[in-house]
């Protein structure tokens, strides 16, 4: 008898639900597919029903997390016609903060931020009319991408610390004018000392 769609979908979400609540506190190294299914209530061999093995699951998990934000992303783009993309950034960002905090963390796959910069990058590439292909878009693209995302990690890592228009206007103002500007403003050296 074949199982209904909502069912399996609904048991997929429930092991990825107990994958992220592990991961969440240990690094993959450490999780076992029985503590994942001992925590989802599921029987070992559901989990091969829908994954091959852990990292399988979480590829699976980064896949859709990615291909969301992208969606998010774009569609923010497409709505307004003179926006902020940091804001947008902040605002996907929100949204799937707790996802992203811990997969950019230090006990996080290495591999997704890449994941992440070559969806996002190929949408900001066309977004900002920046040539394909070329080296210098290559270096705005990693040098805007890596600054914000950095940032929005510090960020949700410090509890939010700073209010989020103010957050956003600080990385903004970085990416437009440099970090120079800042660190004269908050600086407590006279400014002829910092040139």
């Amino acid at each position: 008898m074949k199982k209904q769609p909502e069912i399996t979908a609904q048991t997929r979400a429930h092991l990825i639900d107990a994958f992220w609540s592990l991961y969440s506190q240990k690094k993959i190294e450490h999780i076992s597919i029985k503590a994942i299914t001992d925590k989802a209530g599921y029987h070992r061999s559901t989990f091969y029903e829908y994954f091959i093995d852990i990292y399988d699951l979480l590829n699976q998990f980064e896949d859709e997390l990615v291909a969301r934000i992208k969606e998010e992303g774009i569609q923010s783009l497409k709505i307004e016609t003179n926006n902020n993309f940091v804001q947008i950034l902040a605002d996907v960002y929100e949204a799937q903060g707790e996802y992203l905090r811990v997969l950019l963390g230090e006990n996080g796959d290495p591999h997704f931020a890449k994941k992440l910069k070559a969806e996002m990058g190929s949408a900001l590439v066309r977004r900002f009319g920046l040539p394909e292909n070329d080296i210098h878009t290559s270096y705005i693209i990693e040098f805007g991408f890596s600054a914000i995302m950095a940032t929005l990690t510090l960020w949700y890592q410090s509890d939010k610390n700073l209010p989020s228009n103010e957050h956003v206007v600080l990385v903004r103002s970085m990416l437009m004018y440099g970090v120079l500007p800042m660190v004269q403003k908050y600086s407590t050296l006279p400014p002829e000392s910092l040139l």
